[in-house]
Formats: structure tokens, C-alpha cells, sequence
């Protein structure tokens, strides 16, 4: 089982921009870019771990298993949701609107599955080392 970093780093800048957005919707004139910064790291941290779940099962002996990598993937999503909702509360401001963290939460969890359906298909993405897309 390999490490995988290209997705990682496209989708995890794709969605943190995308969080970024809105940030800057949900919260204009109230410091929203200083707010909104945290979302660049964390979404990578979130973006790894679900991009990287048989490793992490690997490692940890667990059989590598469809349910429980759906389950986790839920799991980081709802903790990605909590953690939007309580960044806002922690700086004290309005805070992002239920749809927008509840459409970052739902594409963390399924950003692996886009990535295989989606962009494993062109060939050049698939040819890269690390890309996380399956051999044939």
C-alpha cells in the first residue's frame, strides 16, 4: 500500500479555495480572510487521512475493508463540519451558513471516490506516481 500525495495537494487546494469562497460569502466585511486562512492546512490534514485510509489500516492491522473505510470517511467529514461551525464560534462572528459547511463536509467525504471516477481516467494523471489511482 503506497502513500498518496497528488490528490492530496489538488483536491485539498480546490476545496480549501473553495471554503475560502465561503468564507468571503458568509462573512464579508468581518475579517474574513484572517478567519478563513485556517481552512488551507486543515483541509489537507482532512483531505490526507481520507485519501489515506487503507494505509493508515494497514498500519494499525485492520483488514482493509469497504464499510469501514465509508465509516471513517464519514467520521472526518462530520469532525471537518464541527470544526467549521466552531472556528466561527471561537473567533466570535456569524460563522458559515449550514449549507456551505454541510457541502465541505459532504466533498471531503467523497473526494476519493471523485478522484478515481473522475480524473483517474486521464491517462497522464494516472501515469504519476503517488496518484492514488488503481492499476490495471
Amino acid at each position: 500500500m503506497e502513500i498518496v500525495i497528488i490528490p492530496v495537494v489538488v483536491i485539498g487546494l480546490v476545496l480549501a479555495i473553495l471554503e475560502l469562497v465561503f468564507v468571503h460569502q458568509d462573512e464579508t466585511g468581518m475579517g474574513w480572510m484572517k478567519h478563513g486562512l485556517h481552512a488551507i492546512p486543515t483541509m489537507f490534514i482532512f483531505i490526507f487521512i481520507s485519501m489515506n485510509i487503507p494505509l493508515v489500516l494497514e498500519l494499525v492491522g485492520w483488514k482493509d475493508n469497504m464499510w469501514i473505510n465509508i465509516g471513517i470517511r464519514v467520521v472526518i467529514g462530520i469532525i471537518a463540519m464541527i470544526k467549521i461551525g466552531a472556528a466561527a464560534a471561537v473567533a466570535g462572528r456569524v460563522g458559515e451558513k449550514l449549507p456551505h459547511t454541510l457541502i465541505i463536509g459532504a466533498l471531503i467525504m467523497v473526494a476519493p471516490y471523485l478522484w478515481e471516477i473522475f480524473l483517474c481516467t486521464i491517462p497522464f494523471i494516472k501515469s504519476l506516481p503517488l496518484s492514488g489511482c488503481p492499476v490495471k
